[in-house]
């Protein structure tokens, strides 16, 4: 498989008030390309429940049922027995250099391994130990 795993980042950002035309072009530009994670939709869904009941939430609830799940339809990747070795090898790699990741992140990175892909994200940050392919869409 090759392809990019989309970070919650990057999806979040098609949902501000003047979106990044970077980001929104990059997404079009690659969409037969475009992979997440399970771990991706539950942070968004986290993020969007945190919300106080309202318009804004209830925009975002659809929006995350109506475009952002239907878009991935067949693209979300779960968190398996495939992916859950592969955490495991990442975990015990950065422990060893003394960098963990914060379990959701690793729980991407792993799936992203596991299955061939670089994530698109603009926290490169957050996953330069882990060794993979990343591309900023931010700055693409």
């Amino acid at each position: 498989m090759s392809g990019y795993l989309v970070d919650t980042n990057v999806f979040s950002e098609t949902q501000k008030p003047a979106p990044n035309a970077a980001v929104v072009a990059w997404l079009r530009d690659h969409e037969a390309e475009l992979y997440t994670s399970a771990v991706v939709i539950g942070e968004i869904a986290w993020g969007i429940d945190r919300l106080a009941n309202g318009k804004k939430r209830r925009e975002l609830v659809q929006w995350l049922h109506t475009k952002v799940i239907p878009r991935m339809e067949g693209r979300i990747l779960r968190f398996d027995t495939r992916v859950a070795l592969s955490w495991g090898e990442l975990q015990a790699r950065l422990e060893a250099s003394g960098r963990l990741l914060p379990w959701r992140d690793s729980v991407i990175a792993a799936t992203a391994l596991r299955h061939g892909l670089a994530v698109a994200t603009r926290n490169e940050r957050d996953y330069k130990y882990a060794r993979l392919d990343l591309v900023n869409p931010f700055t693409q």
